[in-house]
């Protein structure tokens, strides 16, 4: 039998973002669980929301206090521990765990070094932004999760500031038999057509954009629900902007569920109002349940080409934008059409299987010493 490859993902939380949640239908797949051991090692011991459902699919989880005043200590323990048990390949998803790993990297000579960039680094935190920007030359390699993604990063490269030895673009992919339009089939439209979003409630995803279009939805055709699932820091300032457009109680916040699937089947259009993406696993999870996609034409979004369905917007204008969802809800023929086109886009570019065997395929590449520096 073929030895396993032993990787350890690193990784700032294990809440309910993009990366956590791509990353753990990436544990799960039999393929990878067939060809990867895994470790999870979390930089933070308070938002573990997904630690209960990858522990059967991992090997350990492990969690530090770098957010407390024993970060040194808590710091140290994470580099010795991945020092120590001698990797094949250490993973590292999202900025922070990227530029805190790195210096194990300096007693590890044989293990390779690998980061994935979810978002445009030119919208990451000034601190992540030069921290990230230094710290790229020592990765081994590179994975961006859309072609945006990498053209960002090699405008910024500048000397040695954001120096690539080498990247592959691999798009995110989600489970298609998971996240099912099958619901969709038999059903006709009626007064429970649903504006939705499935999100952390980042400063990015604007929030307060996607109130203002509800607002004025509400306008056009009061029948019309809207159902905003997540939570984040921007939590507070989104219930500040209900209650000033009098949407309180039409607005269904149910904050953060595990079961994505089922809030994704409560909803019809899928509106993003985001200042910034790189590829929104989101929204392909809700095409792949039927959802049609009404989105800020942003990041990676830019390189989805939505042909004979969906809607994308490069100005934000909260009026224009009502008006295209309210005329979905008036249109069932139209709405069941690109639903199903929808769906289609995403099983034929966007599956997890895709996504998986590209992953392994580098991790058993560099695990050989095919690829050289």
């Amino acid at each position: 039998m073929e030895k396993k490859i032993k990787v350890a993902h690193v990784i700032r939380v294990f809440s309910y973002g993009g990366a956590e949640v791509l990353l753990r239908e990436c544990f799960a797949h039999p393929y990878f669980k067939e060809h990867v051991e895994s470790d999870l090692y979390i930089l933070d011991h308070k938002k573990l929301g997904l630690v209960p459902e990858v522990k059967p699919h991992v090997n350990s989880i492990h969690f530090y206090r770098i957010t407390t005043w024993r970060f040194f200590i808590a710091y140290a323990k994470f580099l010795r521990h991945i020092i120590r048990d001698k990797y094949d390949i250490v993973h590292m998803h999202l900025p922070v765990a990227g530029w805190m790993t790195i210096p194990a990297k300096l007693f590890n000579r044989k293990t390779k070094f690998i980061y994935n960039e979810h978002n445009l680094v030119t919208f990451h935190a000034k601190y992540n932004y030069y921290l990230s920007g230094l710290t790229y030359g020592f990765f081994d390699y590179l994975i961006y999760v859309s072609h945006e993604v990498g053209e960002v990063v090699n405008k910024s490269h500048k000397g040695w500031f954001f120096k690539t030895k080498k990247a592959v673009t691999i798009l995110n992919g989600i489970n298609t038999d998971k996240f099912s339009n099958a619901h969709r089939l038999n059903e006709n439209l009626n007064e429970n057509f649903t504006v939705g979003l499935v999100a952390r409630f980042r400063p990015q995803k604007r929030v307060d954009h996607w109130v203002e279009v509800a607002a004025e939805v509400h306008k056009l055709n009061p029948n019309i629900k809207f159902l905003m699932v997540g939570d984040g820091p921007d939590d507070e300032m989104l219930r500040e902007k209900i209650k000033s457009l009098n949407m309180e109680g039409k607005i269904e916040l149910p904050g953060m569920l595990s079961d994505t699937v089922a809030a994704f089947k409560h909803i019809d259009i899928f509106l993003l109002t985001s200042d910034f993406e790189g590829l929104p696993l989101a929204i392909m999870e809700a095409m792949s349940t039927g959802c049609v996609p009404v989105v800020s034409n942003v990041g990676g979004i830019k390189q989805l080409p939505f042909d004979g369905f969906g809607y994308k917007f490069d100005e934000f204008d909260a009026t224009s934008i009502a008006k295209v969802i309210a005329a979905y809800a008036a249109d069932q023929q139209k709405f069941k059409t690109e639903s199903l086109n929808a769906r289609s886009f995403v099983e034929k570019n966007y599956s997890l299987t895709k996504q998986v065997h590209e992953i392994v395929e580098l991790y058993k590449k560099l695990a050989a010493g095919q690829i050289a520096n």
